[in-house]
């Protein structure tokens, strides 16, 4: 998920609002576990490699006696 943050900081100057470089951060969170990190669309939601990896195990059938 997308979204923007105040990342006010603090740097003692004379506000400049909206024109600020700090005042809007985009920032990216995985919609699953919401760590931020590169995301990847995926079954209409938008997930880190690592949520993507066990959804898709989670939707797989095992292969029996591969275990090794």
């Amino acid at each position: 998920m997308k979204t923007a943050e105040n990342e006010c900081a603090g740097c003692g100057q004379p506000c400049l609002g909206d024109m600020c470089p700090h005042s809007y951060v985009e920032r990216y969170y995985c919609d699953e576990c919401g760590d931020e990190c590169k995301l990847y669309e995926y079954d209409g939601e938008e997930l880190c490699e690592t949520c993507i990896t066990e959804k898709v195990l989670k939707e797989l059938k095992a292969v029996e006696g591969s275990d090794v």
